[in-house]
């Protein structure tokens, strides 16, 4: 007969974190057996929960806990961030320099298909630094101007992306493959407007949703990646060169209005004061397994000192017209436009 696994709960970060942990020492994949709907229930009712104390290991056990919490694992298309896969579904976190912080973001959400549900594990926690930045994406919505969220909610968000060698990811990196009918091909079927500008440059265009509505509880959030992929979030002296060298629609990432006008100061400075004012830190210690709901908190991460061994898991892929109840239609209306002036 198993152990019966005393699952103990604590709010963490004012609610926002459910920390679940139990007496004794248990593996991850045992707990995930007897109270996977309940960590599940957990992550939906507070927005993530950090799980410390369960032992794992080998990829299977981590494939077989999410299988059990949510679903099966999902792979990893129109790629932004450099990352390796290390057993199906199964992903370092970022491979982004340590020295640098990746700012808050939803995960994928300038995709048509979502992933609903992100889980870390935290193989080796870092010496210094390296905490998890999680933000209410429910309280973002709530927090900024009303005349902010009500043009983005109704048009949308223009994001344009170009792809060339050295600067960013490459095209094949970002598809995953080397086949321009291929991109093409993906491209048509996701709402993309692709252009092959040179042999190696290629230009994406893409309205997407700003505004999300959490299929389980009803509530709306802020779920984009229109701060996270704006020039003003590149470290500033290489924002400035960027811009001066390809301006603003040739950078490797921008977003825009959907008429394609570039956003103003005021409504910048809005979105990162708004993200800033909601981020909350959680450092994962080595074990420990942080699972979020996509839909409802953003995610980041602080510098750190090497080594720190995170990896991520997602899962439960949801369309946008699953998040739009009144529209039913995952993206914005209209043709995409181009370059203004």
């Amino acid at each position: 007969m198993p152990v019966e696994i005393d699952l103990k709960t604590e709010p963490l970060l004012d609610g926002l974190i459910a920390g679940m942990s139990s007496s004794g020492s248990h593996s991850l994949t045992a707990l995930g057996a007897q109270h996977g709907p309940r960590l599940r229930s957990a992550v939906v009712d507070s927005g993530a929960a950090l799980l410390s104390g369960y032992t794992w290991g080998e990829w299977d056990e981590l494939d077989t806990f999410v299988n059990s919490v949510v679903g099966n694992p999902l792979g990893y298309t129109e790629r932004s961030s450099p990352r390796t896969e290390l057993h199906p579904g199964v992903f370092t976190a970022t491979d982004h320099p340590p020295t640098e912080e990746i700012f808050l973001h939803t995960e994928q959400s300038y995709n048509l298909s979502v992933p609903r549900y992100l889980f870390f594990f935290c193989k080796q926690g870092a010496p210094q630094g390296g905490a998890n930045r999680l933000a209410d994406c429910r309280a973002l919505l709530r927090e900024l101007p009303r005349e902010t969220v009500e043009r983005f909610d109704e048009e949308g968000y223009l994001l344009v992306r170009n792809f060339r060698p050295g600067l960013g990811l490459s095209w094949q990196e970002a598809f995953g493959t080397q086949d321009p009918d291929t991109v093409r091909a993906y491209c048509a079927r996701n709402g993309i407007e692709v252009s092959w500008l040179d042999e190696d440059h290629v230009q994406t265009r893409q309205l997407r949703w700003a505004v999300a509505t959490h299929p389980e509880t009803g509530v709306r959030s802020w779920f984009n990646h229109m701060t996270f992929f704006h020039a003003s979030t590149l470290e500033k002296e290489l924002g400035e060169v960027l811009l001066e060298e390809y301006g603003p629609w040739g950078i490797p990432t921008n977003t825009f209005h959907a008429d394609g006008s570039e956003l103003s100061e005021e409504t910048v400075g809005q979105l990162h004061a708004a993200h800033r004012a909601q981020q909350r830190d959680v450092t994962c210690r080595t074990g420990d397994v942080l699972i979020v709901d996509n839909l409802s908190v953003a995610h980041g991460r602080a510098p750190f000192v090497p080594p720190r061994e995170l990896f991520v898991s997602m899962a439960d892929a949801l369309p946008w017209s699953g998040l739009r109840p009144a529209e039913q239609t995952s993206a914005p209306g209209g043709a995409v436009p181009l370059p203004l002036g």
